[in-house]
């Protein structure tokens, strides 16, 4: 079990770097085919549809092969679209994007599923600390390309093709456990209630998702025109918020030695609304800047315990169930963001644009207060039964 954690870290890490990529080495790209913003962001779509089809995918390999097989499946298919994305053909370098994203939504259920159904006692930790190491990660992208374009022999195809190397033995090295192997035993059909559970998780992810690329993608701007901020003073703001939220994933397998997973998810959510208020209607610098880490603190442990909730109401099905979830995370990041700048520029007001985020995050508590209905609906089905 050890062994089987310390790689999945490892590899979730991987998996965070290269979700992330994009971002830092967009600009190149845009320069290297005079393209303009329109066109690159034919990049995200193709990384976002290649994500969203491989999550669905993950339920049918999970169901038909394995969480392993999935796993190491998803990890190679990665490698190969990281591998490809510097071509010097423009169309193909989409593919690639499409193909890693593939390979993306093959893994990030899977292992999410394998980790809990692990350790199922310690699920909720186990996903939080699964996901801090995502972030860390995805933190680290922009620096290694920093690293990598300051020695000319590496440069980005060096960094993209070193990211594939070190994939490929990743895929092997991924340990085979009972958790990851085929399924022998079926398991029974799922009660009416578990449906409306895994409709109302797949929302919440969807809002939260949504929620988290909202508040980083605009929040330099919204500093910069409310605050008056400079580039430095916007990356140090950015940072503040990344920061908060890897440290509110990291202590949240401390507090939930304290608290029950649904309390947390309260607390969480009531918490990210009153960060999110701080930031678009208080003033001052020093405010901001705790308005702001209150945030990340508050929706760092919602996407890994509302997974870990709804697991535990799936015990050993939750590799069939969790690509669904996954899929509406890339919804939710491909919605809310657009829609906060669609009203901005409808009301001549980013603030306004921006209060999107509170209408999504009152939804979102209203969301886990009918998830937590539907896990008690659920759990009292289930000690019915036992004792029948």
């Amino acid at each position: 079990m050890k062994r089987f954690l310390i790689t999945t870290h490892i590899v979730f890490v991987l998996v965070g770097i290269a979700t992330t990529m994009l971002g830092p080495i967009l600009p190149l790209l845009a320069r290297h085919w005079h393209l303009s913003d329109g066109k690159v962001g034919l990049f995200f779509v193709a990384q976002f549809l290649g994500g969203f089809l491989g999550s669905i995918a993950s339920t049918e390999l999970v169901r038909r092969f394995s969480l392993h097989a999935t796993i190491r499946a998803g990890l190679l298919v990665i490698a190969g679209g990281v591998a490809l994305v510097n071509t010097p053909i423009l169309p193909l370098s989409l593919v690639a994007f499409a193909v890693y994203g593939i390979g993306i939504g093959f893994c990030s259920p899977t292992i999410t599923a394998a980790v809990g159904e692990a350790a199922p006692e310690r699920r909720a930790a186990l996903l939080n600390m699964l996901n801090f190491v995502w972030t860390v990660g995805a933190i680290s992208a922009p620096g290694l390309l920093s690293v990598a374009l300051a020695h000319d022999k590496i440069g980005v195809a060096g960094a993209l093709l070193i990211l594939a190397a070190v994939l490929v033995p990743a895929a092997f090295a991924f340990p085979r456990i009972a958790a990851t192997a085929p399924q022998t035993e079926k398991h029974p059909p799922l009660p009416p209630g578990a449906m409306k559970l895994i409709v109302t998780t797949g929302v919440l992810i969807f809002l939260y998702v949504g929620i988290e690329n909202g508040v980083s993608g605009w929040l330099p701007t919204f500093s910069m025109r409310a605050h008056g901020f400079d580039t430095r003073h916007t990356a140090f703001l950015q940072a503040t918020f990344w920061t908060a939220l890897l440290a509110g994933r990291f202590g949240a397998t401390w507090i939930l030695q304290l608290l029950s997973e649904k309390r947390l998810l309260t607390v969480s959510m009531l918490g990210a609304l009153v960060g999110t208020t701080g930031v678009l209607y208080c003033r001052g610098t020093e405010v901001l800047f705790v308005s702001v880490a209150v945030v990340g603190l508050g929706l760092a442990p919602i996407f890994p315990t509302a997974i870990a909730v709804l697991s535990n109401s799936l015990a050993g099905q939750s590799g069939t169930k969790l690509g669904w979830m996954f899929a509406a995370a890339g919804l939710g990041g491909a919605v809310l963001p657009p829609c906060i700048g669609a009203l901005s520029s409808f009301s001549q007001s980013l603030r306004t644009g921006m209060a999107i985020l509170l209408v999504a995050e009152a939804a979102l508590l209203a969301a886990h207060f009918v998830m937590s209905t539907a896990g008690n609906v659920r759990a009292g089905s289930q000690r019915a039964s036992a004792r029948a």
